[in-house]
């Protein structure tokens, strides 16, 4: 690398999420040099837990570029971080010292907000391990949804497979008529609800989505029960959508890794507040991070 090129400014962009943390390095016309993942990063997940998976996931971006591990302290960053949403997050994040020249974070949906529509008026519905929904209007942030997997985060992944859990378990007790999906979920428990039991004391958010692949892989095969359970977390996502264009939002798009797979599932009605995202979360991290990024 030559004198200018080590001087050239670098940006990273970060989308952590419940199931996993991504990074995007670019230089500063934009060009992407290099991506890597990591595991989960959801700052309810503690804040060193998070920093450990996104530090992974930039030294991984890094060598794929061909650069030093040690260029991290070079790097402007910018992050979409699932968790931000809590102004206690926010707080404890001011205070946690980073590895990086910069450091700019948002909550995940407000990021994915960004690339969506590139700055401009528009809202995002993030359908993935958790959910919630976020719409940018004349210069005003609305935020629906997006508490937690306790109290909130319907339409997500996590609430899918959970609701897949309890109607297994309906079935083992002869509450609910058996079905394929039932039967599959209690065979990896051993047929024992108490293995399910233990297992769900410790269950994290990305435990329980791992579940609605399983969901959606009945649902196609015929499953009517595995069906329901879709039809249902579909109507859950189009409330959000719904929600986002009563406060003004112009178009929504979907994002999250379970947005593609729910999209046929949605109720006809929302069809026309959809509109395709311009770019990724990834993108929108990048701009937080400062990078000029252009339509």
């Amino acid at each position: 690398m030559s004198g200018r090129q080590a001087r050239a400014p670098l940006f990273i962009g970060i989308d952590g999420g419940g199931s996993g943390c991504r990074v995007r390095l670019c230089d500063g016309a934009g060009k992407i040099l290099g991506e890597g993942e990591a595991g989960p990063a959801n700052t309810l997940l503690g804040l060193p837990t998070v920093f450990d998976e996104i530090i992974t996931a930039t030294h991984r971006a890094l060598g794929q570029a061909g650069l030093s591990a040690d260029l991290i302290g070079r790097l402007h960053a910018g992050a979409g971080l699932a968790g931000l949403s809590l102004a206690r997050e926010r707080q404890k994040l001011t205070a946690f010292a980073h590895p990086f020249a910069s450091f700019h974070a948002e909550a995940d949906a407000h990021a994915a907000c960004l690339g969506a529509h590139v700055g401009a008026d528009g809202g995002i519905v993030i359908a993935g391990t958790g959910s919630c929904g976020l719409a940018m209007v004349a210069g005003h942030v609305h935020t629906v949804s997006g508490w937690g997997f306790a109290i909130s985060d319907q339409g997500s992944g996590a609430a899918l497979g959970r609701a897949a859990l309890r109607q297994a378990l309906c079935e083992q007790d002869g509450i609910l008529p058996a079905s394929p999906l039932g039967q599959r979920i209690m065979a990896h428990f051993h047929q024992q609800p108490e293995d399910m039991f233990l297992w769900a004391e410790t269950a994290t958010t990305g435990g329980y989505a791992d579940f609605a692949r399983w969901v959606f892989e009945c649902a196609e095969a015929g499953d009517e029960g595995a069906g329901a359970l879709l039809w249902q977390t579909a109507a859950d996502i189009a409330q959000l959508i719904e929600a986002l264009s009563a406060k003004g939002a112009p178009g929504i798009a979907l994002a999250g890794g379970m947005s593609e797979a729910i999209r046929p599932w949605l109720p006809e009605g929302v069809g026309h507040l959809l509109v395709a995202a311009k770019h990724d979360p990834l993108h929108g991290a990048l701009m937080l991070a400062g990078l000029e990024v252009h339509s």
